[in-house]
């Protein structure tokens, strides 16, 4: 029996109306009138689910819908639908018809533009589907780590370690190096390593993380410091992955603040993307509770500066876990700092232009992978 042409809905048009029994009662084919009976008795039999059973709907809903069916509707609707189904399914949705390709990548695209971040890795000929997994669906990721005593947790990507070979701060150890320094030692002896979140790029919009920091407690005789600095910094990952860098910190490396280049770094390697504002990094220093933040200009020996803070608490680094939260609003152009899902105040504010998260971690002595880590998660904006 040849299938008769299917008719669009005007309410559809109008972007309006319940997508699939809207469209399942406008299809004017009665060889299939029995078919859409049940789907229309199916849909408002789902309807009427709690909205945790919102996914079961739709998919069972478009098993009984024929594809022609499901490429009537508008990109408004399939967004809404997407919204509902694992990548997977978006995936093996996008694979019926080029026809639906199209508008699957189209609809990806649209989800990213309304969640107000870019992709920034530098794998080519990936899909608009693929990115909208990565930076709405998957966890976020340091996807570059920078250092020689950084690795992850058991192959995690949202959780660093730090691997700092150097011995436990012991009192022997200490009065053997003030001996050997002189008595000059600052009691300072180890590595400042960065993981940056390159990828999720966030261009416009409120973003919200949070820092889950464990280091072990450290007692009257062993000492296994792990001090971190979190926050934003601009996405330069394309140019840091030209080399391997043994340490580095996006406030106080030399890369930023030498004086080797014609003018300062950020005269070389701003963009447009950037902005007017002059805050290239700004972080929460836990060891102490401040801000700190650089405008990144190698003439004037990368200007960073401390600033006290509303709010401000000091160090935690009493506690063996603690949990930050830090709360990046571009549309008012400030960063605020969250302890344990309480707001403690505003930190920066001036921001303009793209940012990533980003953690340097600061580890004086060995520890265990366990004992010594930073974990990022995204989370709901508060």
């Amino acid at each position: 029996m040849a299938r008769k042409k299917l008719k669009k809905d005007p309410s559809q048009q109008n972007g309006g109306g319940n997508t699939n029994m809207t469209t399942a009662a406008t299809i004017n084919n009665r060889g299939d009138d029995a078919i859409l009976e049940k789907a229309t008795k199916r849909a408002a039999a789902e309807k009427k689910r709690v909205d945790d059973d919102s996914c079961n709907s739709i998919m069972s809903c478009s098993s009984i819908l024929s594809h022609e069916v499901i490429i009537l509707l508008s990109n408004d609707v399939l967004g809404s639908i997407s919204s509902f189904l694992a990548s997977k399914d978006l995936f093996n949705l996008s694979l019926t018809c080029k026809k639906m390709t199209g508008a699957i990548e189209e609809v990806a695209l649209q989800m990213i533009s309304a969640a107000q971040v870019r992709y920034g890795g530098e794998e080519e000929d990936i899909s608009e589907l693929k990115k909208m997994h990565l930076l709405l669906r998957s966890p976020i990721e340091f996807t570059d780590l920078l250092g020689e005593n950084l690795g992850y947790l058991r192959g995690d990507k949202a959780c660093v370690y730090s691997s700092n070979p150097n011995r436990l701060h012991t009192p022997y150890y200490i009065d053997a190096k003030c001996m050997q320094l002189g008595g000059s030692w600052n009691g300072w002896d180890g590595t400042s390593c960065t993981a940056i979140c390159s990828d999720y790029v966030m261009t416009s919009g409120r973003h919200y993380a949070k820092f889950k920091v464990t280091s072990e407690r450290f007692g009257e005789d062993t000492f296994r410091y792990l001090y971190c600095r979190l926050g934003i910094m601009r996405p330069i990952g394309s140019f840091l992955r030209i080399a391997a860098w043994p340490q580095w910190c996006p406030i106080h490396d030399q890369l930023i603040s030498g004086l080797f280049l014609d003018g300062s770094f950020a005269e070389h390697y701003k963009t447009d993307a950037w902005g007017e504002g002059d805050v290239h990094c700004c972080l929460y220093y836990d060891f102490e509770g401040t801000c700190e933040w650089s405008n990144w200009d190698s003439e004037e020996e990368g200007i960073h500066k401390d600033l006290r803070w509303d709010g401000m608490l000091g160090s935690s680094l009493l506690h063996d876990t603690r949990e930050y939260g830090l709360l990046l609003d571009l549309d008012a152009g400030t960063l605020s700092m969250y302890e344990d899902d309480r707001c403690l105040g505003v930190m920066m504010r001036g921001l303009t232009g793209e940012y990533c998260w980003v953690a340097n971690i600061l580890a004086q002595a060995h520890g265990t992978p366990d004992e010594q880590n930073v974990r990022i998660k995204r989370a709901p904006v508060p």
